[in-house]
Formats: structure tokens, sequence, C-alpha cells
């Protein structure tokens, strides 16, 4: 009988967390098309060019999806504009390489209409998934459906 191990690692290799992903993404490519996850960011730079503000973002090309991941900006330039101003950004970016919908994760406290405000809409809700906040799963279109 073939011996196995489970190891828990918390400084994981480079080399070895690409067999995990090169093993999904040979597993979905029949579902998904044989194109990689594109990750990018876009940043808010003062005029000192110091970061003061940015999302995270990745696409699937392969299923037209972007996901808005990670999304801060500094406290005292909040409510100015620059989160829409980011968040279009992102979804430009989405646009141009032919994703049809974004979507992204809120935390109850956090800025679940400010989505709803630019157009996303809830598709989820996981009660006390982080302690006693709910996570709340959103999806926008970005093209007008067909």
């Amino acid at each position: 009988m073939d011996t196995f191990q489970i190891q828990v690692d918390y400084e994981m290799q480079e080399k070895d967390a690409d067999i995990i992903f090169n093993g999904l993404r040979e597993f979905n490519t029949p579902y998904f098309g044989n194109k990689k996850s594109v990750s990018f960011a876009a940043y808010l730079r003062d005029g000192n060019h110091q970061i003061v503000g940015g999302v995270f973002a990745w696409m699937r090309p392969g299923i037209q999806l972007l996901c808005i991941d990670t999304i801060w900006i500094t406290e005292n330039l909040r409510n100015r504009g620059f989160g829409t101003q980011l968040i279009l950004a992102a979804e430009n970016e989405g646009i141009k390489n032919g994703c049809t919908h974004a979507q992204l994760e809120t935390i109850s406290f956090q800025a679940e209409e400010f989505y709803k405000k630019l157009g996303y809409f809830q598709i989820g809700r996981v009660e006390n998934l982080y302690g006693d906040h709910d996570a709340i799963y959103l999806r926008k279109h970005l093209l007008p459906l067909k």
C-alpha cells in the first residue's frame, strides 16, 4: 500500500505552489479555456508619488470574469470619489480584456452601499462568516446583457 502524508507549510515555495495552480488550471481548461488568470493593480498616488490607495483585481479571460479582490484608500481621502475612480479603472481593464461581468466580496461593516451605487447587486450572503459579520457577494454586468 502506498503511503502519503499531509504537510502544512507556512513558507510556501513558488515551485510547489505552481504544481497546485497548474494542476487546477489543467483540470479547468476544458471548461474555461486555456487562458491563465491575469492579476493587476491600480494605484492612487499623491503628489509625492506615494501610494495612498489602490485596488487589486484579477481576470479570468476564459469565462469573461473580473474579480475585484482588494480596495483600500487612506482614511483622509475617503468619500472624495477616489474609490469610484479605482473601481472604474479596474472595470475598464476588465472590459478591455473581454470581461463581461465583475464580482467582489465585501463584509457587512464595509462598503456594500458603495458598490450598489456603482451598479453591483447582491448574489449571495453568508451570515457570520467573519465572526459576527456577514460576507456579501456582489456582481455587476460590465456590458449590456444580450
